[in-house]
């Protein structure tokens, strides 16, 4: 609330207009803008006009603020700089950490780019640190201070500085209670670089099955542990990209379990969710030993067939927390051990697949008739493998094989290729395969509608993947740094931004339920500072500044709230 008062210096009384706020329970003047003596508030008031701004500068507030205010509040931050403390002068190693997660979030680019970007937004005034302060080179020597150079690259273990780093701060989300003790969300995944072929100073880059079909670069392995029910990043590994997931599974079930058993986190409650490329024998067996209950998709081949066909309608709906899902459990031998196996039928699953499936069809038709056209020609001279190989390509989409029939024939002196759509398949796909998945776990006593909950942890992850990979949620590529270390770095930052960006999540559904992290970025990412320069009231003295945000929409205004904003833009204007 805004009210006048006025101060007695010497023998005149000079009035100011103070705006009071409750300051951790407690009344405080939170901003105050001098007026004047009597005579030119009496001015003022006679010309009835606000003085006109000389200039107007805006800042990114919303989603950089929220998120340095994430890290302050989580106790990310003040984790950081405890193992990496600040030098004499200069920002900490920790602050070039937050800085480059915050930055791949808000505006993914090289660290050439950050000292500008940094400039214009909200952290400049509330750090107080110069812009110059954090160039590239200035980053490159703050990670070199988190893994020296003497140190192994890939080594792994306690006298790893990042990977002591991920359990001190795997211990405060377990502290802050973001750590569930029932499910965790295992996936891995790869990111294709632009790393010379002839660097040999780089180990981890290496060439494999690239999942963007990037086959011709060399690309980085990453495994990654989720809280499946905060959406926490608990535990990561980069590993080398020529390396196979079901090789990687061991590596990381390792470290799985040594961070549970540190963290002093019985591994009898805890549920591993791992996608079907994880369910192979042998790592069923190693689950197994290691004492971990999980839940993992079987490949499709692998269920027993009379389980996996049965129709949608013998399948219980489940209930409202699963809207459009249906699911059946029985024990099967699977792998030479009895488990629960569910069948699990997704309408909204099935929806997705059937449009994605129609549209990758439409395109292959009309590419197989446009191609059969061309061999048509009197000047086509096509060989018969280009012809097939031309034509699997087309196919290799999941399901378009089984779906589309071709035969090519020499006449002529001509190869004549003739194809049609299969009506009887298409009809059993939509029977018996779309919107199916089956499940398996080693939690024999748990319901249908349990494991089907269970195994959607394995979305999140996923979630996770795509905000990586699209840029979307976090920008992990294009990857500037050409160095096994600095990679490492890099996926411990991206890790720390995608916790901060599942906590401000977490945040934002008591304030506005049902958002998702893409309508959060977007509605922080609108909220704007602007900062107006006026000229000074007397004859003398220096321009005044007065900050003021953007008009906000409801929803804007209800995360402002939430989130701390609004007090975040009045400890700044005063």
């Amino acid at each position: 609330m805004a009210s006048l008062i006025a101060k007695k210096k010497g023998n005149q009384l000079y009035y100011y207009v103070v705006e009071s706020a409750r300051v951790e329970g407690q009344p405080r003047i939170v901003h105050q803008a001098y007026l004047g003596t009597a005579d030119k508030v009496a001015a003022l008031v006679k010309d009835r006009t606000s003085p006109v701004p000389l200039s107007a500068s805006a800042r990114d507030f919303g989603l950089p603020g929220a998120l340095w205010l994430a890290a302050e509040q989580t106790g990310l931050f003040g984790l950081l700089e405890t193992l990496w403390p600040a030098p004499r002068s200069g920002p900490s190693p920790a602050r070039y950490l937050l800085l480059a997660a915050i930055h791949r979030i808000c505006q993914p680019g090289p660290k050439t780019e950050v000292a500008d970007w940094y400039r214009r937004t909200i952290l400049h005034s509330v750090w107080g640190i110069p812009p110059e302060r954090f160039t590239s080179q200035a980053f490159w020597d703050a990670f070199e201070k988190i893994l020296p150079e003497h140190l192994d690259p890939l080594a792994t273990g306690d006298d790893d500085p990042l990977d002591h780093a991920q359990l001190r701060v795997l211990d405060l989300w377990k502290r802050k209670q973001r750590v569930s003790r029932r499910l965790l969300a295992y996936d891995t995944t790869n990111f294709y670089t632009y790393i010379a072929s002839h660097n040999t100073r780089n180990e981890l880059a290496q060439r494999g099955h690239n999942k963007q079909g990037r086959h011709n670069l060399r690309q980085v392995g990453l495994s990654y542990v989720l809280d499946g029910e905060n959406g926490m990043s608990l535990c990561h590994h980069v590993y080398r990209g020529n390396v196979a997931d079901a090789e990687e599974f061991s590596t990381s079930l390792a470290r799985m379990l040594g961070m549970l058993d540190r963290c002093q986190i019985a591994r009898e409650e805890v549920t591993l969710v791992l996608d079907k490329g994880s369910a192979a024998l042998a790592n069923t067996v190693e689950l197994e030993e290691a004492g971990v209950g999980w839940i993992a998709a079987l490949p499709w081949n692998q269920a027993p067939v009379a389980f996996r066909g049965r129709a949608v309608e013998q399948l219980p709906l489940l209930s409202s927390a699963q809207p459009g899902v249906r699911a059946a459990a029985e024990k099967i031998l699977v792998h030479g051990q009895e488990y629960l196996c569910v069948l699990k039928y997704s309408a909204s699953f099935a929806g997705e697949q059937l449009h994605s499936l129609t549209t990758s069809l439409g395109k292959v038709l009309q590419a197989l008739r446009r191609f059969s056209m061309e061999l048509n020609k009197p000047q086509a001279r096509w060989k018969e493998d280009p012809i097939r190989r031309k034509i699997q390509r087309w196919l290799a989409r999941q399901f378009l094989e089984e779906l589309i029939r071709y035969q090519l024939e020499f006449r002529e002196g001509r190869w004549r290729l003739q194809f049609e759509f299969d009506t009887t398949a298409w009809q059993r796909l939509v029977d018996h395969r779309l919107g199916r998945t089956v499940l398996v776990t080693n939690r024999m006593d748990w319901s249908a509608e349990q494991v089907a909950m269970g195994y959607s942890g394995q979305q999140e992850i996923e979630k996770v993947f795509r905000g990586l990979k699209d840029g979307d949620w976090l920008g992990w590529g294009p990857m500037y740094h050409w160095t096994d270390r600095k990679i490492r770095i890099h996926a411990f930052y991206c890790m720390l931004g995608i916790s901060l960006l599942q906590y401000l999540h977490k945040q934002a559904q008591s304030a506005w339920n049902g958002i998702s992290t893409e309508q959060l970025l977007e509605e922080l990412r609108q909220i704007q500072q602007f900062a107006l320069l006026y000229p000074p009231q007397g004859e003398k003295g220096p321009n005044r500044v007065a900050t003021v945000l953007s008009k906000q929409t409801l929803t804007q205004q209800a995360l402002a709230k939430t989130l701390g904003l609004d007090q975040l833009h009045i400890t700044q204007r005063g």
